[in-house]
């Protein structure tokens, strides 16, 4: 059961700001525009992919607390821009509830299946979760795991940011973090370097 206090912070806090976020990003989708989009929670959005990829149009559609649940429920403008690459990072926010794997990589994998039907000419990536604190290594690794068979499966191709993230224990190396969750510039280059020949090739 999970705890009442959370569950009214998010009922007055949470979703409130997730339907923001969501009409800020609806209306400034414009249809048939194309680019790049990467989509996810806060380490998503706090990227600025602008900045780090300014040849190519570049869209972000990463949202603060966004679980994987989430993402299912605003296909519609994504679809609609007609992105010709996709870059997917969610399943962090998912890991510090009590929602199972095995449910969080359902839903990626329904996300996945739903973006490749409806923009079959779009290439999608499917990247691994972040390491976080080692108390969230072993649920991290058994989603990342049930990601690398989503993708093989499907086709798709799987950046494993993992090991590049790992201090060696399992926990995020601390010179990226400041708060073993969310990234600092070292860590923005790090992912930066690791999918700068997948955004920018033809």
């Amino acid at each position: 059961m999970r705890n009442p206090i959370a569950v009214l912070l998010e009922r007055l806090v949470m979703q409130p700001m997730w339907a923001q976020f969501r009409t800020g990003l609806e209306s400034a989708a414009v249809p048939g525009s194309g680019g790049v989009l990467f989509l996810g929670d806060s380490i998503t959005h706090i990227g600025r992919w602008d900045l780090m990829f300014p040849s190519i149009a570049t869209r972000n559609f990463g949202i603060s607390g966004e679980r994987s649940g989430h993402l299912l429920e605003r296909l519609g403008p994504i679809v609609s821009i007609k992105p010709h690459k996709i870059f997917i990072l969610i399943g962090t926010n998912d890991l510090a509830t009590k929602i199972k794997i095995e449910e969080i990589a359902a839903n990626v994998a329904q996300l996945v299946d739903e973006l490749v039907r409806a923009l079959p000419d779009c290439k999608i990536y499917l990247q691994t979760v972040l390491p976080r604190a080692n108390k969230f290594t072993a649920r991290v690794k058994a989603l990342n795991a049930l990601y690398a068979e989503i993708a093989k499966q499907r086709r798709i191709e799987l950046i494993d940011l993992f090991p590049l993230f790992d201090d060696g224990t399992g926990a995020i190396r601390k010179e990226v973090t400041n708060d073993k969750l969310h990234l600092m510039g070292p860590g923005y280059k790090i992912w930066r370097d690791a999918i700068e020949p997948l955004v920018l090739a033809a």
